[in-house]
Formats: structure tokens, sequence, C-alpha cells
């Protein structure tokens, strides 16, 4: 069944009909009508989108790929959590980051050491907006001190909101008791400092787990 708009009341069809005598006078009379009382009469979804529209920058967002890619081997777990970075390729640029993510790892990690510059890095001020990246996310026990957790990313929207919501996810996982296997790769083009995209995976080894996720997040603003 489709819903009928609901029309304006009598009170608030008098109003508009007032409103709208009125400006058709100040038309006539070639005086500017108050801009307040125009919003009442002109719908605001035009404006509303092009402001809307304004915030939008190039980056398409979050590109969901379904399940998380690791082997069995992979999910093998262990009685302790872990994480491994993967070495730096010939430019000096981080090449991956593993981990097993476990409760008592959460909070465990550090702030971007600023003295580090991930390849690529000019400045955290406008117009770069460059962000020193963890691989894996200081929330999630990644260390802010070595250069092979560190990329430069773009800090809107890519650092965040676009990767903090998938380790948020982790996070409260593990925040359950849960343990899960992560994986965080940088994606470059040639020879190129800066990552152009991030590879994000989780998987819960719990039996009830709800983390299961692959996800690519492109390095644009």
């Amino acid at each position: 069944m489709v819903k009928k708009k609901k029309s304006p009341k009598k009170g608030e069809k008098s109003y508009l009909l007032i409103l709208l005598i009125a400006f058709l006078v100040f038309a006539f009379l070639e005086i500017d009508f108050p801009d307040e009382l125009l919003h009442d009469i002109i719908p605001k979804q035009e404006e509303t989108t092009k402001q809307e529209a304004s915030k939008k920058g190039d980056n398409p967002g979050p590109i969901e790929h379904g399940p998380a890619t690791f082997t069995d081997y992979e999910l093998k777990n262990s009685t302790k959590g872990w994480i491994e970075y993967g070495l730096r390729d010939k430019q000096g640029r981080p090449t991956e980051a593993n981990a097993l993510i476990k409760p008592d790892m959460i909070n465990t990690g550090t702030s971007a050491n600023q003295a580090i510059r991930p390849p690529g890095f000019i400045s955290g001020k406008a117009p770069n907006n460059h962000s020193r990246g963890h691989l894996i996310g200081k929330q999630l026990g990644g260390t802010g001190d070595e250069m092979e957790n560190l990329v430069t990313l773009y800090q809107n929207p890519v650092n965040t909101p676009f990767m903090t919501k998938y380790e948020n996810m982790v996070r409260k996982a593990a925040d359950n008791g849960e343990t899960i296997r992560y994986r965080v790769t940088p994606v470059y083009k040639e020879d190129e400092p800066m990552p152009i995209a991030v590879d994000m995976e989780a998987k819960g080894l719990d039996k009830n787990s709800t983390i299961d996720f692959y996800v690519t997040i492109e390095n644009k603003k």
C-alpha cells in the first residue's frame, strides 16, 4: 500500500498562502524578500544536497569484498596474541602487518612517533592532510615507534573514519573476549611512496563470531 503524503494543516496552508502573496507583492515592487521567510516557501532539499555533495571528495568509501581470505594454516590459534610486521621494500615502504588479536592486547599500542616520516609524508596540515597511519592500530596493540607499521595516509577520510570503523569492530569483539586473526596490507602503484589503498582483513576464531571481512580503502581525500 502506498502511503499518502501528509497534507499541510489548515493553519499551515493559510500561513504559506500569506507568505506566497507577500512574496509576489515584494517581487512586483522589486523589493528583496526576507531570506528567513523565503526558506519557508522554497524546499531546502536542493540546498541540503549541495551541502552534502561539497563534503564528499574523490574517495568512494570502503569497498567490501566479502569474507577474509586467510588459509586454514593462517587461522591456526595460539595461546598468546602476537603481531608481526613485514620487511620494508627497496623504497623503504612497509609491506604488511599480521596479528592475532586477543583481549589483553587492547590499548597496549603506542601513538605514532612524530620523529618518523613514512615514505611520502609531507605534513599533517592542509592541504596535505597526511597522517602517520598505523597498519595495526594503536587500540589493537600496534606500535607507533617502528617504520614497518606506519604508512602515509590521508587523515580524513582514510585514517578516520574509514579504517577506524573496522578497527573498532575488531576491538569490540576482543573486548567481548574473542580472538581475531587480522591483517592489513598497503597497496602501492609502481614506485609511488604513498599507498594507493589499504586492504584490511579480519576473522574471528570463535564459533559464533560475527567478524569476517575483507575490505579495501582507497587512499584518497
